[in-house]
Formats: C-alpha cells, structure tokens, sequence
C-alpha cells in the first residue's frame, strides 16, 4: 500500500527531529518547562515551586515569579506533560527522558506540520514535484528551524502557524471555513511569539476584495484568540502588555533584565551602534542571510514575483515580504543583544516556512543555466552545513572575544562536558561520567555530520532529476 505523500513528509521530519532532540535545557527552555511542570504539578501559572526555577526568563508579579514566555504553547505542552506521567514519565523521575519527549511532541510534530503545510502550499501554486522535494529539503535540514526544532522553541512552533495560516489564506475564496481557519492560525502565530502579530494587520489587508462575510469570520477568529491571549496576560501580570515588555516586572534582586536589555524595549546608544548591529542582525555574526545564504535565492524568487504582474498570488507574497522585513526591522530597532545566547538570531526561525516559498519562482532560472544550477547547488548546500553545526548546539555562548556562533559552536564539539550543567542546580545534574559523555558528544556529532552529508547528496540527487525531467522516486 502506498503511504500518502503528507505522511512521508511528516515522519521523516519528525524522525529527523526526534533523533537529534537535546534532552537538557537552557535557560530559555526551562522557563517553559516551568510553566509546565506548575500547571500540572501544582495547578498555577506561578514557578515558585517548580525544579525550573532556575532560570533567568522569568518576572516577578506580587509575590511570585512567573515564566516570561506567553503561556499558550506552555498550556498546549502541559496536556502533553500530564499524559507522560500518567505513564510514568515524570521530571522527578525520567528528567531527560520527559524533556526530550516534549520537545518531540510539541515542537518537533510542529514543525513536521509545517513541513505538510510547506508541502501543500507549494502543491497549490502548482510546482513540479521534484522542485517541491528541492525546497523541501532546504527547508528542513539547511534553515533555522532545524537547530530551533531540537529544542524547546516558541518561534518554528509559531513559523508552523504562519504557513499554515498562509495556506488557508490563499484558498479563502473557496470556503468561509478557510477564512476562520486563516485568522485563527495566524493570531495564534502571534499569540506564541508575539512579535508574529506583525503578520496580522499585513496578511488582514488580502481581505480588502473578499466577500463581507469572510471578512467578518476572519475578523471574528482574530478577536477570539487575541482576546484569550490578553486575558491571560492579565491574569499573570496585571497588565494587558506582555509581560516580557514591561520593566516594571523585572525590578527584583537578580534579574538580569532591565529596560536596557529587553526586547522590545531595548535600544541603542547611537546611530553607528544602531548600524553595526543592524549588520550584524543581516550579514554579519549572526546575521540572517549568513546563517541562510539560500534566501539569497528567495530574494530574487521575491524580485520575479513583483516583476510578474500575472502572477496569481502576486499580492500575497508581496505581502509577505513586507510583513518578513517589518519583524526583521522590529528586531533590529527594539532589541540589542542578537536573541542572546543562541545560534545565529533564533527569531529568525519564525521566518523560514515562509521566505522558502519564493524558491520556487525560480526553478526555470536553475534548470536553464548551469551556472546559476551549480551556485544553488553550492550556496543550498552550505545551508545545509550551517543548519547542522547549529544543531550541535543551539543555544551557545557568545561574547565580545567571541561573536560568532557559528565558530563556538563548532569549536563546541571538541570541549569536554560539564556533568553539571547549570551551577549547583540538580535539576539539570547528569549521572554520566565525563569521559563517557565525550564519548557521547562525538557520536552524537558523527551522527550530524552524517545526516547532513545525507542531505546534501538528496539535494543534488532532487536538482539532478528536476534538470533531466525524470519522475522522482517515491519513499
């Protein structure tokens, strides 16, 4: 019996992030956990009691600390949570094991689903499949969202949402339940990672022309979930801002957040430092095209699409494009510390579903030259590479001596671990010996280097067929 394309998609992404899932947290992990493990251990939002309490993501609100992440993906990680020790998998009792667990079922099959959606985005718009496999792979094993799908991530939770929310809106007019299903998605997008609500008032401006009636049900799934979303940040800190922008939250001994150094509040001391870090967030250490050169490649997809006015969803990606530099530019201009200890700018992995789309404007371009075939090839495979150095290790350390996360991360591999992860706390405390953890460390990295070999070659091996015409084997 033959498995259903969606079905392949979904298992193979899932197994590939399930393999590689990192079974300990950092800080920005934990503060999720903590939620999580509150709402089904102690039944609050409140982290007091949580093992999780370590961490630096959190605010304090009359008396209590709670998790600055808005709570919605931690509530979805909660039922997951509750099923695992209902079968005896608890953090008291399997702590990597539960972690590893709900990274897969909540991120990984996130964006495994994103991967369908991807898929069936580009099945729409009508593309070869051979081409549809090409941006496929790109997509899964050369952009950000693979690094940030082994981990405990909001943004390739809320990037699966905002392709899927991008589907639904390019099929509007053939079902008001289209409609509902578009608005609902792309609220939540922005419910998870709240600067995602930037995609909102953008993508809203495509029901202009609609029928009244879809531009009612649009409007009335948005008003649903940005209601919930309020109405929980209210409950948690008093206030219908997010908690993770008001300074008033984070003035207690410790924090090491300030007006200064929050996001979205942040700023910068003057112009050439605006400009050096608007470098840095672009082509630079951490910049956007350096830890994807491929969107080079979607920028010119963007370029075609505006240049062809018959272009059928022509107002959409433009759409799109606009919507991607605004959260580009947001980030730029309201932040300071490059998404903090993280491999490349996390943020951006909110991004990815949707700047690969344009890839497939392209495809006449690659297969009549050779030239411009070859430097895909060449450029799609370095991707590939920088994905999976970020996968060795997503959240790591930068500083001024050293800025790149791409060179600590690499030089990552060859540095013994630590049994102690964080300071003196036992929660994150490993029972393997050191030489044994080494010896883990570096399989684990055999394994990534072979994985992205592997991706590469399916790569060259999907470009060759698309060149020769050939029908692509299925499985």
């Amino acid at each position: 019996m033959r498995i259903k394309k969606e079905w392949q998609i979904f298992s193979v992404f899932l197994g590939l992030f399930a393999l590689l899932t990192r079974p300990v947290a950092g800080a920005n992990d934990a503060s999720r956990l903590a939620t999580i493990e509150s709402l089904v251990d102690f039944h609050t939002f409140v982290i007091d009691n949580s093992r999780f309490l370590w961490t630096i993501d959190k605010y304090f609100y009359q008396g209590h600390f709670y998790s600055d992440k808005p709570p919605i993906l931690s509530i979805y990680g909660s039922f997951f949570y509750a099923f695992l020790k209902a079968i005896g998998i608890s953090f008291d009792k399997n702590l990597m094991l539960a972690n590893l667990l709900i990274v897969v079922l909540v991120v990984g099959v996130a964006t495994a689903i994103g991967m369908i959606y991807l898929y069936k985005t580009l099945v729409l718009l009508e593309v070869e499949k051979t081409w549809i496999d090409v941006i496929l792979i790109i997509a899964g094993t050369g952009t950000l969202l693979l690094p940030y799908s082994t981990v405990f991530s909001n943004h390739v939770v809320s990037g699966s949402l905002l392709i899927a929310g991008f589907y639904y809106l390019l099929r509007v007019k053939e079902s008001i339940t289209h409609s509902l299903l578009s608005g609902l998605l792309i609220t939540l997008a922005g419910s998870i990672d709240v600067v995602a609500f930037i995609f909102l008032p953008f993508l809203a401006v495509t029901f202009f022309n609609k029928p009244l009636k879809s531009k009612i049900v649009f409007s009335l799934a948005c008003a649903l979930v940005l209601i919930i979303y309020l109405q929980l940040n209210l409950y948690t800190s008093g206030s219908l801002r997010p908690p993770s922008m008001n300074k008033s939250l984070w003035e207690y001994p410790g924090s090491v957040f300030d007006s200064t150094t929050l996001s979205g509040l942040a700023y910068h001391s003057n112009f050439p430092a605006l400009l050096n870090y608007a470098f840095h967030m672009i082509i630079g250490h951490r910049g956007l095209i350096s830890y994807t050169p491929v969107l080079v490649f979607s920028i010119w997809g963007f370029v075609k699409i505006y240049q062809n006015k018959d272009f059928k969803y022509r107002q959409e990606y433009l759409l799109i494009f606009l919507a991607s530099s605004a959260y580009v530019l947001m980030y730029i201009l309201r932040s300071n510390n490059y998404s903090g200890y993280s491999y490349g700018v996390r943020w951006y992995a909110n991004l990815m579903f949707l700047l690969c789309l344009p890839l497939a404007q392209i495809r006449n371009d690659i297969k009549n030259s050779k030239q411009l075939r070859t430097a895909f090839i060449i450029v799609s495979c370095l991707s590939i590479f920088i994905s999976f150095v970020g996968v060795n290790h997503p959240f790591v350390a930068v500083d001024e001596q050293h800025p790149s996360s791409f060179f600590n991360a690499l030089v990552y591999t060859f540095k013994p671990i630590d049994t102690q992860i964080y300071g003196n706390n036992q929660a994150m405390q490993l029972s393997f010996s050191h030489s044994l953890l080494f010896a883990l460390k570096q399989l684990r990295v055999i394994l990534i280097a072979a994985l992205a070999g592997l991706s590469c070659y399916l790569l060259v091996n999907r470009v060759k067929q698309f060149i020769a015409n050939r029908p692509v084997v299925e499985g």
